[in-house]
């Protein structure tokens, strides 16, 4: 099975927009996932509203390298989620022609989290995006039951769950379960880790500065690809603080692809 491979921002957040899509072109990539709202405090957005010279900076890389933003990030579902006050960055993925908009949720009123997905969703929806639903051990949606009982929920057919190969594996999920409709078979979040998390390292550490490219750890990732459809994107999202202290971007970039086109042909797999 062939699959096309991106380059997720998590991994590369030193690089802004424009030089993200030099670096993952540069190494191989044919895409990019690109973070253009903040997922903790402190974290600064790029400048990238409507207009700016960097998303126009962005596009004019994206059109000179053929080159494609296949998601954006994150939206944070919290108690007092307001779906309007993200109609700035959802113009943004609209110019970028993004198709997915991943969201996490950090509400544990279930019912009311599942509204504002479904809120979110319409006004995405006008966009041209649908959400990606992603499940953490460390978040509100902390399996793939919680996150497939959310999108149903939600009220809207835009809401799928997304895979990412570490939580996937660190909820104690099977590949099986992949079967259901509610899941998004034609993207996936790619990386590897130890069989276990270091007990040094918190769930929320591991997942945000402490992973492996696909093949380099001991999870059974590769167990997932053949529950993808073919022409899937693999998205590489495989962010290191030893590797980000010890490697630039270009590197880094390199490094990703590299151990991605490894790994998929090691297990019987092409990628575009």
């Amino acid at each position: 099975m062939n699959f096309r491979l991106s380059l997720a921002h998590l991994g590369m957040l030193d690089a802004p927009p424009p030089l993200l899509v030099e670096v993952a072109h540069a190494a191989g990539f044919r895409g990019v996932g690109m973070r253009l709202h903040p997922a903790r405090p402190g974290e600064a957005p790029f400048p990238m509203r409507e207009g700016s010279p960097m998303l126009r900076e962005t596009l004019a890389r994206l059109r000179d390298r053929d080159m494609a933003v296949h998601d954006i990030e994150v939206v944070r579902i919290k108690p007092d989620f307001d779906a309007r006050a993200h109609d700035g960055m959802l113009a943004s993925a609209h110019a970028l022609d993004a198709s997915r908009l991943i969201v996490n949720v950090d509400d544990a009123n279930l019912a009311r989290a599942a509204q504002h997905l479904g809120a979110l969703a319409e006004r995405a929806r006008a966009h041209g995006l649908g959400l990606g639903l992603e499940f953490m051990v460390y978040t509100a949606a902390r399996s793939l039951r919680v996150a497939r009982e959310l999108a149903e929920a939600s009220g809207s057919d835009a809401v799928h769950v997304v895979i990412d190969a570490l939580h996937f594996f660190r909820a104690g999920s099977t590949p099986e379960e992949m079967a259901d409709a509610r899941i998004e078979r034609n993207f996936m979040q790619i990386n590897d880790a130890p069989g276990r998390r270091h007990p040094g390292l918190s769930a929320g550490e591991e997942g945000r500065a402490h992973r492996l490219f696909p093949g380099e750890g001991e999870l059974p990732v590769h167990r997932l690809l053949p529950h993808l459809t073919a022409g899937a994107i693999l998205s590489v999202e495989a962010p290191s603080a030893i590797r980000m202290a010890m490697l630039g971007t270009h590197e880094r970039a390199a490094a990703a692809y590299r151990a991605t086109h490894h790994f998929l042909q090691g297990h019987g797999h092409g990628h575009d």
